[in-house]
């Protein structure tokens, strides 16, 4: 009887050994799959990571890259109008002083002389202080034309220069040294940026 037991015993002893071991073997193959599905999980989250990080790093590359040209084309056209403002007030600086004095008497005989308006129709017109130097001058080198019906005449309008103008004030041809500049400044301006790109260091 004792012997049965015994074997009893030891019979529930190896059923309990191995279920147990069997269980125990179960629980840490779980254990590894759910390691390795972590471990797989983590690996793509990385690479996620890298990757977003990469696209991130091409974009600032991208934009640093496109604010740069953008200074440069900011820097280009600031200089270039700085030095096409700066050769405009030279260009009227000098065109004032050209149509002063004996030039100015010189060019208005030239125009009025073109036959561009007909004298009969047509009047001279200076600036007051212009007009006071340079009338007596003018009535002699024009006294055919003034015989013939042109006007000279002084108006506040024009400061430097004159204009050739329709007795009834209908049209007019500006020589003023304003609408001068203005008529000059284009070729100016075309003649700098030929220079600066003809430059040896022009780039």
């Amino acid at each position: 009887m004792e012997l049965q037991i015994q074997d009893l015993v030891d019979s529930i002893k190896r059923d309990g050994i191995a279920e147990a071991e069997k269980k125990a073997a179960q629980i840490v193959s779980e254990a590894k799959q759910k390691a390795d599905e972590l471990v797989r999980n983590g690996a793509k989250e990385a690479a996620k990571l890298v990757e977003d990080a990469k696209k991130e790093v091409t974009v600032m590359q991208q934009s640093g890259k496109a604010a740069i040209e953008q200074a440069g084309r900011d820097v280009v056209l600031s200089l270039k109008k700085s030095i096409n403002s700066h050769f405009d007030r030279l260009l009227e600086k000098t065109v004032s002083n050209t149509l002063t004095g004996d030039d100015l008497v010189k060019l208005i005989v030239q125009v009025v002389g073109s036959g561009m308006a007909k004298a009969e129709e047509s009047a001279v017109e200076l600036g007051t202080s212009d007009f006071a130097k340079l009338a007596d001058s003018l009535r002699s080198e024009l006294a055919a034309e003034l015989k013939a019906g042109l006007e000279i005449r002084p108006v506040p309008s024009v400061a430097v220069g004159f204009r050739l103008s329709s007795k009834d004030g209908s049209s007019y041809y500006d020589f003023s040294a304003e609408e001068t500049t203005r008529m000059l400044a284009p070729f100016l301006n075309t003649s700098i940026q030929e220079m600066l790109l003809s430059a040896p260091d022009a780039r």
